[in-house]
């Protein structure tokens, strides 16, 4: 590594590579793994009554696919390095790679660095579900994509779809999180992230972007007796906001989920604040059941977003409200490959003049 002076600036960094170890630690060796998610499915859509702008009834084809290259090594200390790299399967301009981190484990807990998502995505619980992500936002896939009146903005990482939030909706930003181990059922995790980009090394002007995020989580895990229980708390900000007029955003999450032979009921609530249009709150319910290779889930998906002040259906994001409902059931046919499928329906209304409610199912 050089060491570069110049002028009074001084640079100190500390990092971690994984590479060839030389000592009796085996090399890490990279192993591909990853998901493909194929959906055919008939949506009847009633969009843009005020406008009758399109037809979005009909049968239609969506994927959801990812490579995964894993791999670790354990060092002679006992400590395990290994990496994380998710390649996009379907094309994406906007986020081709997407996650890619080093991992550092051992006695202390877990340490990641890179691009992921923060300690209080990653530890929530939400209820189960086996069809269409009611709790993801890829409902939206399914009802508002495409819409010209009420929009999907604020579906993913943001409660109008989802309890999976992060504050200003960074996702996977680069940051740094530690996972202390779990003891007792508990574990908790804290996330720091530089500002809300991903995949640049720029250095950050904290005169004009969202900066300094901080996001924990903290959760329960424990079964009595067959009697399962599964609690999380989460919440995340940016401590420096020049570009949000002097507001941090902040995002909080919590999750309950019980279970008990093959049955599973629980909840799950998100709210999210100084996130600009996108603000908002929404609740996740659901209950499942699952034996051998069946399952079968009922979940309902409420979510609120509060929109641009004076938005209409062409400009900005309007004020929304999103109920949806859905059954699904799956089969697995084999070891990784499973039949699903979902029956849905799902509502959006605004009071914002001017935008079409819109219903599907």
């Amino acid at each position: 590594m050089k060491k570069v002076l110049l002028g009074s600036t001084a640079l100190v960094a500390a990092g971690v590579m994984a590479t060839a170890p030389a000592s009796a630690a085996e090399k890490i060796s990279a192993k591909v793994g990853g998901y493909m998610e194929q959906w055919i499915g008939y949506t009847d859509v009633d969009d843009d009554v005020a406008t009758g702008a399109q037809d979005l009834s009909g049968i239609d084809i969506k994927s959801d696919s990812e490579i995964h290259f894993t791999g670790s090594t354990v060092l002679d200390n006992g400590i395990e390095i290994g990496v994380n790299v998710q390649l996009e399967a379907n094309s994406n301009s906007s986020d081709q790679i997407d996650e890619s981190y080093l991992i550092v484990k051992g006695s202390f807990g877990e340490i990641n660095i890179g691009d992921e998502n923060s300690a209080m995505y990653k530890m929530h619980y939400a209820p189960s579900e086996f069809g269409i992500g009611i709790n993801s936002g890829d409902q939206a896939d399914w009802t508002l994509n495409g819409s010209t009146s009420i929009t999907s903005s604020g579906t993913f990482r943001g409660p109008f779809g989802s309890t999976y939030v992060e504050p200003a909706r960074a996702n996977d930003s680069t940051k740094i999180t530690y996972y202390t181990p779990r003891v007792a059922g508990f574990q908790a995790g804290v996330s720091y992230s530089p500002n809300t980009a991903q995949d640049s090394n720029s250095l950050v002007n904290r005169d004009t972007n969202v900066s300094d995020g901080v996001m924990a989580g903290l959760n329960y895990s424990n079964d009595f007796d067959g009697f399962n229980v599964k609690a999380s708390l989460g919440y995340g900000t940016f401590l420096d906001a020049a570009s949000a007029g002097g507001s941090e955003p902040s995002a909080f999450n919590a999750g309950l989920v019980l279970g008990y032979g093959g049955f599973e009921i629980g909840g799950s609530f998100a709210s999210s604040d100084d996130n600009g249009a996108s603000d908002g709150e929404g609740i996740n319910i659901g209950v499942a059941y699952s034996t051998g290779p069946f399952g079968v889930s009922l979940s309902y998906f409420k979510g609120d977003r509060d929109g641009t002040p004076g938005a209409t259906a062409t400009t900005g994001t309007p004020q929304a409200d999103a109920d949806t409902i859905m059954l699904s059931g799956k089969y697995t046919l084999g070891p990784g490959v499973t039949a699903a499928a979902t029956l849905g329906h799902s509502e959006y209304t605004s009071d914002t003049a001017g935008v079409a409610d819109v219903e599907a199912t």
